[in-house]
Order: C-alpha cells, then sequence, then structure tokens
C-alpha cells in the first residue's frame, strides 16, 4: 500500500499489484480486534481464506486485505510512481 511505501533515492515509490483469490473473507471493522490470534487461527486453521480490516468504515483511511496462503496471491506487476500533490 502507498501508506508504507518508502521512497528510493530518486523520490520513486513501489508498489506490488497481486491477484489475489478472497475465497471465503473473514470481515473485521473494529479499530482494535478482541482477539488477534483468533483472526489469524480462523484463516490458517478454521473455515475462512484472508481477512478484510475494514479501516475506512472505522477511521476513515483504506480498507487492508490481509493473506496467510501464499498460493491465494499472484505478483502480477511491480509499479513505480512519484507522488504529486
Amino acid at each position: 500500500a502507498d501508506e508504507y511505501a518508502k521512497p528510493s533515492a530518486d523520490g520513486e515509490f513501489a508498489v506490488l499489484l497481486c491477484r489475489a483469490l478472497g475465497g471465503n473473507v473473514r470481515y473485521v471493522d473494529a479499530v482494535e480486534p478482541d482477539d488477534p490470534e483468533e483472526l489469524t487461527e480462523s484463516c490458517i486453521e478454521g473455515p475462512y481464506d484472508c481477512i478484510l480490516g475494514d479501516r475506512e468504515k472505522c477511521r476513515g483511511t483504506y480498507r487492508e486485505f490481509v493473506f496467510y496462503d501464499t498460493e491465494n496471491l499472484y505478483a502480477e506487476y511491480i509499479l513505480y510512481y512519484t507522488r504529486m500533490y
């Protein structure tokens, strides 16, 4: 995500654009989940394939997807960009 990107010496940023297979998505809109370990377990051992943290709803920023199985992700492109304000 752009929020986590750090600039290179030339002021360029990079982001990895992936294809993702969401499958059975666990939705969370809490600022701080009650039991983060239970969230992880629900994906690794339980019925869910990924977690959607809806920070757009609870903080007005963005929606964040968390995947625990690399087979559900395919890196498609590396995008290099500069920020324009």
